[in-house]
């Protein structure tokens, strides 16, 4: 069963292609190296004989028949070649003049050209290379070869190509098996590690090393993957206790509230007053749980359809008209400030409802006779939009933290509100592919957001 499971596993489909690959490339090579090694021997052998018929073709031609006689009795024994020269030349009544052939088949000499034919060389058989000329009297001249060792040559490469065949099917095989062996491994450690995250061990991650291929690439990305999935349950575990402990205790309130006012001898008095004070500390509640859903909308990218190119200055404009009289009453001096006419592809109502969060923020934890500033200006290809006090900030161990769900600084525990004012400010720029960053100017926290420019079309 495991077999037949390998068989269809991915490694096993892998090595196997390696391996067909690589036998495949050897046998197209040794193919070509073949044909090309037997194709040269016999265009040399081919050329040799048109270059001797030539010769002696010309021998007669320019003295006579006896002269080529002669001329092929000389190179007949001369000694060169004796091994597999052939050599034949016929009278025009088919008798044989001269040459080394003891018996031919009719049609070897019956027409001009090249032809392989088996003959007798010296009373011997031999498979050779014949090439005939028929003169103008009939006579007929045969020059050929023997072909045996080009055989035992061609017979030579066949076999050293048929070792090396096998020597690349065994490193085929091998090269296989390792190739196997390390896809085997690294997937075996990305497993090791996903089973040991499955059993709950979250800061397990995939070993990388100091490789640079392609498993080490995929394992960081699985480990980026894991760190972010790991945070994301820190901050679900963090954010269910927030809420729990944030719902608890109004909800506890406005229990001991109603209780008190039903227990008390003056409930017909108290009653009305509790009550109001119970949808008091209701309306709070639903106003966290609001945000909790404005947030969920935010990231989940659902508002994007709505974006349109939106120029800054009248939106700036209009949020700083509208929080002046809270200003005003707070001796907060509140300046806005627009560098040109930058524009973004944004939501202005979710836009606006960032902006005043962030003003809420400033005016809530400046304090009284702070200098707050609103600034928008275009750089490059991105827009910045600051808000900026003179405040106390926040500690600088604390930014990290400051745009999760429910996260409150110490200090300011004692002050209304529920900690979700930056976390939602923080998924709308999210949503709006920008950036948060949040920096201590000593004294002051600055807020800038960093948004992608638009061009606002004309009509």
């Amino acid at each position: 069963m495991r077999m037949a499971s390998f068989r269809h596993s991915v490694v096993f489909r892998m090595a196997a292609g390696y391996g067909l690959l690589l036998l495949l490339s050897v046998a197209v090579i040794a193919s070509v190296f073949y044909v090309a090694t037997a194709g040269l021997l016999r265009r040399d052998i081919d050329e040799q004989l048109r270059s001797t018929s030539r010769h002696l073709v010309q021998v007669k031609d320019q003295r006579n028949t006896d002269a080529l006689v002669e001329e092929i009795h000389g190179l007949l024994t001369d000694n060169q070649d004796s091994d597999t020269e052939i050599y034949l030349l016929l009278a025009a009544d088919g008798s044989k003049l001269i040459g080394n052939l003891t018996a031919w088949p009719a049609d070897a000499v019956a027409s001009d050209g090249l032809r392989q034919r088996d003959v007798q060389r010296l009373g011997r058989h031999s498979s050779s290379r014949l090439l005939v000329y028929r003169f103008a009297d009939g006579a007929v001249l045969v020059v050929g070869r023997d072909m045996r060792d080009v055989r035992e040559l061609e017979h030579m490469i066949l076999v050293a190509l048929g070792l090396g065949g096998v020597l690349a099917l065994l490193l085929a095989g091998g090269g296989a098996a390792l190739f196997r062996t390390q896809l085997q491994g690294q997937l075996k450690a990305i497993h090791r590690t996903t089973t040991e995250i499955a059993a709950g061990r979250l800061d397990r991650r995939v070993a990388v090393g100091d490789s640079r291929d392609e498993f080490a690439v995929v394992a960081r990305d699985i480990n980026d993957m894991l760190d972010e999935i790991e945070r994301l349950m820190d901050t679900a575990r963090n954010v269910s206790n927030a809420i729990a402990h944030d719902l608890r205790t109004p909800l506890g309130r406005v229990r001991a509230a109603l209780e008190q006012a039903l227990r008390s001898p003056q409930r017909h008095e108290r009653l009305p007053q509790n009550a109001q004070y119970a949808i008091d500390e209701i309306d709070s509640l639903i106003m966290v749980l609001d945000k909790l859903l404005q947030i969920a909308e935010a990231e989940s990218g659902v508002r994007r359809q709505s974006f349109e190119p939106l120029a800054l200055r009248g939106l700036l404009e209009d949020i700083v008209e509208l929080y002046q009289p809270a200003a005003e009453s707070l001796a907060i001096t509140l300046h806005g400030e627009v560098d040109g006419d930058p524009c973004v592809l944004a939501d202005r109502h979710l836009l606006a409802g960032v902006l005043a969060n962030l003003l809420d923020n400033a005016f809530k934890y400046a304090g009284r006779g702070a200098n707050v500033a609103v600034r928008a200006a275009r750089d490059g290809g991105r827009v910045r939009i600051s808000v900026q006090d003179d405040g106390p900030g926040i500690p600088e161990p604390a930014l990290a933290h400051a745009t999760e769900r429910f996260f409150r600084v110490d200090s300011s525990r004692h002050q209304r509100g529920n900690g979700l004012g930056l976390s939602l400010v923080a998924a709308v720029v999210a949503l709006h592919r920008g950036q948060l960053v949040l920096s201590n100017t000593t004294p002051g926290l600055k807020v800038d957001i960093n948004l992608p420019a638009a061009t606002l079309s004309k009509p």
